[in-house]
């Protein structure tokens, strides 16, 4: 026997609703005639009782989350790539999520959300480049000091204003998640002419519909000095022809004469930005989602900087970098 089939008839009465037939708390609430909070703790007891051992090695707050994920009961998008953050770094969170979707497996299928492989570090290759093309410690770097004050380069293909605020429209549809405004950030041409360049200041809503995009890559994003405490990650997400960029940062300094701005990098003479950042508060911690350009896939790099500028023609001081791809 499994330990499912030695759970009560009242938890697994609750999981096989929430996992097989895709219910809600409130659903199954409904159907069983009780509270809601009693279907989450009938099904939260479960998940302790099926896989004990790892359990005791997550705080109780960390077990609802990752409980709540495996049982499709995180309907933000937010909230859920929050959650396969923190699988990707946590070696004990990943264990008890791989012990307990063995054990509902039964139950679940093939339904089961993806339990993330361990977080590859970032690659080295950013930090090849020259010295002063880099802010080593960010915490007590001057804000405005830049990247090579090389003039910028608009890479060719890039989508016009008009497609990229109709991509914004698209995902807002799609993720059911984002307040979107439109800013401008701009690049420099070889001249010394502004180009315009639309790009998007978006947080994030805690509900979304469950039926959300694909993630078709997750990138690690570490700070360019091992002095700094600040960390982040990002995804690639799909929906169809429309692609986005989500990230999520933590431990970074509060913005306070500056603003967060993320940006497509290959080198001093090509990039991209992508989006500005709505206003960092004294939590820390950052979260955005943007379309991406049709020339993404372009860029190896991407960067989250501090810009004073309100249009700066190259990326500022480094934050966090990590290497893109879209897949």
């Amino acid at each position: 026997m499994s330990r499912l089939d030695e759970l009560p008839p009242d938890q697994r009465a609750a999981l096989s609703l929430l996992l097989r037939q895709r219910k809600s708390y409130a659903e199954v609430a409904t159907l069983l005639g009780i509270s809601e909070l009693a279907v989450h703790d009938r099904a939260h007891a479960a998940l302790a009782v099926l896989a004990p051992r790892r359990a005791r090695e997550l705080t109780p707050e960390r077990r609802l989350e990752v409980g709540n994920y495996l049982l499709g009961q995180q309907t933000g998008v937010a909230e859920r790539l929050r959650t396969r953050t923190y699988l990707a770094s946590s070696e004990p969170a990943r264990a008890w999520a791989s012990d307990l979707a063995a054990e509902l497996q039964p139950l679940a299928g093939e339904q089961l959300p993806e339990i993330p492989p361990a977080a590859a570090p970032a690659t080295a290759s950013a930090a090849s480049a020259p010295a002063p093309q880099r802010v080593a410690d960010l915490s007590s770097a001057p804000a405005a000091a830049p990247r090579a004050p090389a003039p910028a380069q608009t890479p060719a293909g890039r989508a016009g204003s008009s497609s990229r605020i109709g991509g914004v429209v698209l995902l807002v549809v799609l993720v059911a998640a984002v307040i979107v405004a439109v800013v401008l950030l701009t690049g420099g041409s070889g001249s010394g002419k502004s180009v315009a360049s639309t790009s998007t200041t978006v947080s994030t809503a805690s509900t979304a519909t469950k039926a959300g995009p694909t993630i078709d890559n997750q990138i690690a994003l570490k700070a360019p000095s091992t002095k700094s405490g600040s960390t982040g990650a990002a995804y690639v997400l799909s929906k169809g022809s429309t692609i986005a960029f989500f990230i999520q940062a933590q431990k970074i300094p509060e913005a306070k004469g500056f603003y967060y701005a993320i940006w497509l990098y290959n080198s001093p003479t090509s990039f991209q930005p992508l989006t500005k950042s709505s206003a960092v508060g004294s939590n820390h911690r950052l979260e955005g989602i943007s379309p991406l350009p049709s020339n993404a896939d372009k860029f190896s790099e991407v960067l989250l900087t501090r810009e004073t500028s309100a249009k700066p023609t190259h990326p500022g001081p480094v934050v966090l970098e990590g290497p893109f791809s879209l897949h």
